[in-house]
């Protein structure tokens, strides 16, 4: 709704604007030369229905500053409180004149403070202008009000300074005489229709992709590589799935309007269309047809080779899922020089080791509340093999190779953050907050400890892959009992975090498939540096591929913790673990010194950084298991600040 209401702002501030220079343009040519929409309560009370063309302006005036002055209260919504208060302001300022000579007759003090103020009262009127360019620059961007600040503070001292009135400066633009007033105005409503152009580009490719996602690489090739990534929106489900198997695609329902229509029109889509367009092609071939016995409502997300849908089962509308779909760039349509046999290889690995690993990972998965439940993996590898060489969307749909998980529908982890830091809620010294991250930390951790122990490395953790059973509540106290309750009693706790995405999990001891730049464990990273990116093969840290191991899991959770304590983005992890953290070594890779923790956290609680300290080393061996985590995080998360001491010998002892 926020964002539907910055829109609405944005549409209303640039109408209102436009306005304002429309008016003074027109009583420039009139002869009304004393017009001024941002001051139009000096010309008098206005007149409806307007009897003089002066009635006729005023009128006018009114509506284009009321108009660009809501506009900004609406784009200020989840941006800016100045902003919204600079809106407030200028619809309340042509009444407080009224307001004040009301008070001061009928209030002595009043009259007094009113009398007081009266050398002011020259530079009142050019107040709404500055508010509406301090507005702007809060709310938007320093380049769209700070010119409209500046002259309205030229507006207010011009006379004081000895300097000509700013109305009688004019400028000729293309052989257009205009004035640096009008000048002003077109140049904020055009900054502001760009502004809102690139708005609602940016926020296209947010529905498009869902969650931003990091350029993933490949330990031991040269290239980066995009894998299966698994952004799946919050579900929540009802029933068992079908075993695992591969099931047909059902045509689409009879009920959908026009499906024969719709029909035909995807009998010409190709596989690659689909690649790159993804979410056109699932709104106009996808949704209403039915996958491994789901029927697809919606689009949800996209990133990597997946998309994410949201169905129902074909025999229970209210059983809820998520479906991941892997989505290849067929042969042909590679870019950056991708070779076609490399991009089937690359394609076919995926799917063959979720084919092999399926039985293991839907087993695994409903074995713990804190992990996100697979009810299905469909894949048929070699028809997807055929699909990618032919490309051939039809194909590809016989069995389209299909993760089915439990729909859930409280959010990942990076909005929960994203809200946080909106209410100046993710700081270390925020006691509640800290209980918060310790009890989200401590059930990723339990979550974790569950995959390691069943000889699996999940390998992506990151906030997009911890997902939440409802929406967690705003206030953190509030949060941090919800978290705690789900850590001591899943079963009836009301918001449960998950782990989920367990389509890039892979046995302990295996190669690393892929990794999130950031959150990847420093040797990991190292070798993708040095290794793939620099192409010094002959460093020692090339001699062996890294292989999966727990640790890696750990080190991922202990960059997250940090990210919350901190209130930090994704790029801002990345600057702070290679530029404040790590530095890179081409002998060693990356040294990390994580003393620097300690200053940055240092109204944390030092039980927390010193776990942080063992978590973030660069030695995997000093990293401390996820059970022995889970301990001094649990502890943390149920005892009040003045007995986290009772902590420390659970917290040392990782």
């Amino acid at each position: 709704m926020a964002e539907k209401g910055r829109v609405v702002g944005y549409g209303l501030a640039i109408l209102g604007i436009y306005g304002v220079a429309a008016i003074l343009l027109v009583s420039r040519f009139v002869g009304e030369s004393s017009i001024d929409p941002f001051k139009w309560w000096l010309g008098g009370g206005l007149h409806l229905p307007p009897r003089s063309p002066t009635d006729l302006f005023l009128v006018s005036s009114f509506i284009a500053y009321t108009l660009a002055f809501a506009g900004l209260v609406l784009l200020s919504i989840g941006k800016s409180k100045l902003g919204i208060l600079m809106g407030l302001y200028g619809l309340l300022a042509p009444l407080l004149p009224g307001i004040a000579a009301w008070a001061a007759s009928r209030y002595p003090q009043a009259g007094a403070l009113l009398e007081a103020a009266k050398p002011l009262t020259p530079y009142y009127p050019s107040t709404p202008l500055m508010a509406l360019g301090l507005g702007l620059s809060a709310s938007t961007n320093p380049v769209i009000g700070v010119p409209l600040l500046l002259y309205a503070l030229y507006d207010a001292l011009w006379d004081m300074l000895g300097l000509p009135a700013p109305t009688s400066i004019s400028l000729s633009i293309a052989g257009y005489n205009t004035t640096v007033y009008e000048a002003l105005l077109y140049y904020t409503g055009s900054a502001l229709v760009i502004h809102l152009a690139l708005v609602l580009r940016k926020h296209r490719e947010h529905e498009a992709t869902m969650e931003p996602q990091a350029p993933i690489r490949v330990p031991g090739s040269a290239e980066p590589r995009p894998v299966a990534e698994a952004y799946v929106r919050p579900h929540m489900a009802r029933r068992e799935d079908v075993a695992h198997s591969t099931v047909a695609v059902s045509p689409p329902t009879r009920e959908e309007a026009g499906a024969d229509e719709r029909r035909e029109e995807c009998s010409s889509v190709r596989l690659s269309e689909f690649a790159k367009n993804r979410r056109e092609v699932v709104e106009k071939c996808l949704v209403g047809r039915e996958i491994h016995g789901y029927v697809v409502e919606e689009f949800i997300g996209s990133g990597g080779f997946g998309v994410v849908l949201r169905a129902h089962a074909r025999e229970d509308p209210g059983d809820k899922a998520a479906i991941k779909l892997l989505v290849p760039i067929p042969v042909g349509s590679g870019a950056g020089g991708t070779t076609s046999s490399r991009l089937v290889r690359d394609v076919l690995m995926v799917a063959r080791d979720l084919e092999r690993e399926a039985l293991s990972l839907r087993e695994l998965s409903e074995k713990s509340p804190y992990v996100v439940r697979l009810k299905a993996i469909h894949i048929d590898s070699e028809r997807l093999a055929k699909a990618v060489r032919t490309d051939s969307f039809e194909i590809y749909m016989v069995s389209p190779p299909a993760i089915i998980m439990e729909y859930l529908g409280g959010g990942s982890l990076s909005k929960l953050l994203e809200e946080a830091k909106r209410l100046h809620l993710a700081r270390p010294d925020n006691r509640d907050w800290v209980r918060v991250v310790a009890a989200l930390g401590a059930v990723i951790a339990k979550a974790l400890a569950h995959v390691h122990g069943s000889g699996y490395v999940h390998g992506d953790l990151k906030p997009e892959n911890i997902l939440f059973t409802t929406r967690p509540a705003a206030n953190p106290r509030l949060l941090a009992s919800a978290f705690y309750e789900a850590l001591l009693r899943p079963e009836q706790a009301k918001t449960v975090p998950k782990l989920s995405d367990l389509g890039a999990a892979v046995r302990i001891g295996s190669p690393v498939m892929q990794l999130t730049p950031g959150y990847a464990a420093p040797e990991l990273e190292a070798y993708d540096l040095v290794c793939n990116e620099l192409g010094k093969r002959n460093s020692p840290i090339c001699s062996k591929a890294p292989v999966a191991e727990p640790s890696q899991d750990v080190y991922s959770l202990g960059i997250i913790l940090l990210q919350l304590l901190a209130g930090l983005e994704h790029r801002q992890v990345i600057t702070l673990k290679h530029k404040l953290m790590c530095r890179l070594d081409e002998q060693r890779g990356l040294v990390c010194d994580t003393s620097k923790i300690e200053r940055m956290l240092r109204d944390a609680p030092s039980q927390l950084r010193l776990l942080l300290g063992k978590m973030l080393s660069d030695n995997p061996r000093e990293r401390p298991d996820a059970s022995r985590v889970a301990a001094c995080l649990a502890c943390l998360a149920g005892n009040e600040p003045r007995k986290w001491s009772t902590c420390n010998e659970k917290c040392s002892n990782t």
